[in-house]
């Protein structure tokens, strides 16, 4: 999980904010005295020494000041524009001649729904009632008094970085719950009309994968090819030559590949059919959890992919273009084996050579 340990500090007096943030900032640092009396105490114990021990993991924040409330709220905004917001504020309460430490976490709050707040003062200008009204949202908002000891700010820091970004974790991942589940009704699409089952399929991982170029292709047993089914953003003939290119290597593999020939390759296959996705330029994820949920889209799309092969073979039989298509591929396989049975026969491979000609004559007149 990335963790967002960005803070902002608040407070009008330039050497108390100055003074807190570098309480956070070393907050990380091995204390020299503790530190040999832990060493001590492991020696005696019999703990393995010290220098074998596993490094103890410190949080390591990333902190910013402001000497006005509405410093503060103008940071907290183009933090957000940027893609970088603050996981936790710390206000001074009494900040003249500008806004007070309630009138800024307001207005901060207006802005921003998941920074948490802490509001720290010596004086009790505001009970907490009124504070939580005012700023709303009060299981993001802390209120504590000066003078604090330092530990309260090490736990507050830790733990409240931490809220942050469990909770922004899951609010990522029902946003990835969410979409799947409107890529997988797009799955389920159903439709009489010749390709549009596999374009629906596309169409569902384009929109998951937040990609904007893909193409979509079936094996053919009889044609011993990949027969291009859709494709968004790509021409025709790239998609083919991708698939062509490729052919061995898209066959055997039944795993998802982010690499075959720079496309990210979904293999979508079952007893009925083999379909590859090819999705250009994917954002994916690292997390497990929207692997789970790709998964869960691939074994949505099978059922539709699976119709699909049967309504395009029995369209195939019926239309003359395709029945041809096939029969001429079976006329070129023959041939083919005429030809290496007699390699070493002149007049026959000449034979055979005008008889292809023929047949390409003829595909040109039949299409």
């Amino acid at each position: 999980m990335l963790k967002n340990n960005r803070i902002l500090i608040v407070d009008d007096q330039e050497d108390l904010r100055e003074q807190l943030g570098q309480l956070l900032v070393s907050s990380g640092q091995p204390n020299k005295t503790s530190t040999l009396v832990q060493s001590m105490r492991e020696r005696l114990m019999g703990i393995e020494d010290e220098k074998h021990a596993a490094p103890k993991l410190v949080p390591q924040y990333d902190i910013d000041t402001a000497g006005q409330g509405e410093e503060a709220f103008e940071m907290v905004k183009a933090a957000i524009d940027n893609k970088a917001p603050y996981a936790v504020l710390f206000t001074d309460m009494r900040m003249p001649p500008g806004w007070d430490g309630l009138k800024t976490a307001k207005k901060i709050r207006e802005i921003d729904k998941h920074i948490e707040i802490v509001i720290m003062t010596a004086y009790a200008d505001h009970n907490q009632g009124t504070i939580a009204s005012e700023v709303g949202m009060p299981e993001k908002l802390l209120y504590i008094k000066k003078p604090f000891q330092t530990e309260e700010i090490f736990q507050l820091a830790m733990s409240l970085t931490a809220k942050w970004s469990s909770e922004n974790l899951e609010r990522i991942r029902r946003g990835w719950l969410e979409k799947a589940l409107v890529c997988m009704r797009s799955a389920r699409h159903y439709s009489d009309e010749e390709n549009s089952n596999y374009i629906a399929t596309l169409n569902s991982f384009l929109s998951f994968l937040n990609a904007e170029k893909g193409t979509i292709a079936e094996w053919d047993e009889k044609l011993k090819e990949w027969v291009l089914k859709g494709s968004k953003n790509i021409e025709d003939a790239s998609a083919k030559e991708f698939f062509k290119t490729n052919s061995k290597q898209l066959l055997k593999n039944n795993t998802i590949q982010n690499n075959v020939d720079g496309v990210y390759v979904i293999p979508v296959k079952s007893s009925e059919c083999s379909v590859v996705i090819g999705i250009y330029n994917p954002k994916t994820q690292t997390d497990p959890e929207w692997y789970k949920l790709l998964n869960m889209l691939l074994i949505t799309s099978i059922e539709g992919l699976e119709n699909a092969s049967k309504n395009s073979k029995i369209y195939c039989k019926s239309n003359p273009a395709c029945k041809n298509s096939l029969l001429f591929k079976e006329i070129h396989s023959k041939m083919d084996e005429l030809r290496k049975e007699h390699e070493s026969d002149k007049t026959i491979q000449d034979f055979i050579q005008k008889v292809e000609d023929f047949i390409e004559s003829l595909k040109e007149k039949v299409h």
